[in-house]
């Protein structure tokens, strides 16, 4: 064979090769990095906001759109961590992470009306996704 026909063929397989990392490795893991920035940042912006009761109509807005946000964060985290490579799963796992258990309490979060629940949630999202270094989340 042709050197040039080799070299052809090497750079179309570490190519292939590379698109596939990309788009299969380290995309998802992006994606789940800034999602899980986001629930860091909704954390901090609705911590005052838990129930609507008895607040004025910008805080009664904040509440809603806190509910909306954490469902949202728990649809798009549950999507996001089926798109994980196996073996980053794995790490997460060995870090003491779960988005799974994450999923489940910002729902949780979304539907909590007292301040003592929702802090407990908050603790387990902070676990689960950690961020055990954000003492302000």
């Amino acid at each position: 064979m042709d050197v040039k026909v080799i070299a052809a063929l090497i750079g179309v397989v570490a190519g292939g090769a590379g698109y596939w990392v990309t788009t299969f490795w380290m995309k998802p893991i992006v994606n789940y990095i800034e999602l899980r920035s986001k629930v860091a940042a909704d954390l901090i912006y609705y911590a005052q906001v838990v129930s609507a009761e008895g607040l004025k109509q910008r805080m009664q807005e904040l509440y809603e759109e806190r509910v909306l946000a954490n469902r949202r964060h728990s649809a798009d985290l549950a999507a996001c961590t089926l798109e994980l490579p196996f073996w980053y799963r794995w790490y997460l796992r060995s870090r003491g992470c779960s988005p799974n258990e994450a999923v489940r309490n910002l729902i949780g979060l979304s539907n909590a009306t007292d301040y003592d629940d929702a802090e407990k949630r908050i603790g387990k999202i902070k676990v689960a996704l950690g961020l055990k270094n954000f003492e302000n989340v």
